[in-house]
C-alpha cells in the first residue's frame, strides 16, 4: 500500500496562471459563436443581423465573423442599431 506524501512547500514561488487562462481568447467569432456569447439563438442572431440591429460582420472568403472586442464595446454602449453604431466611428 502507498503511503501519501505532503506537497512540497510553495512559499515564495511563483506559479504559472492555470491553463485556462493561458489559452487567447479568439479575435474573431462565428455567428454562432456570437450568439450564445449574447445569450440568444443562432436564428435571432440571424434576423438581427438581417434587420441591422447588430454591429456589421467582417467577412473572410465565405466566412462570417463577428469581432469579439467589438461586441464587448457593443454590448457596453448599450446595443446601439448598427446605424447609429458606425456613425460613432465604428
Amino acid at each position: 500500500m502507498a503511503t501519501m506524501r505532503r506537497p512540497p512547500q510553495l512559499d515564495g514561488i511563483d506559479l504559472p496562471d492555470p491553463v485556462t487562462d493561458q489559452v487567447p481568447k479568439p479575435l474573431l467569432l462565428t455567428a454562432r459563436q456570437a450568439a450564445a456569447k449574447c445569450g440568444k439563438s443562432l436564428r435571432t442572431w440571424r434576423a438581427w443581423d438581417a434587420a441591422g440591429w447588430i454591429p456589421r460582420p467582417v467577412r473572410i472568403g465565405r466566412s462570417t465573423l463577428w469581432r469579439a472586442d467589438e461586441l464587448r464595446e457593443w454590448v457596453a454602449t448599450g446595443c446601439p442599431r448598427r446605424a447609429e453604431w458606425e456613425q460613432r466611428g465604428r
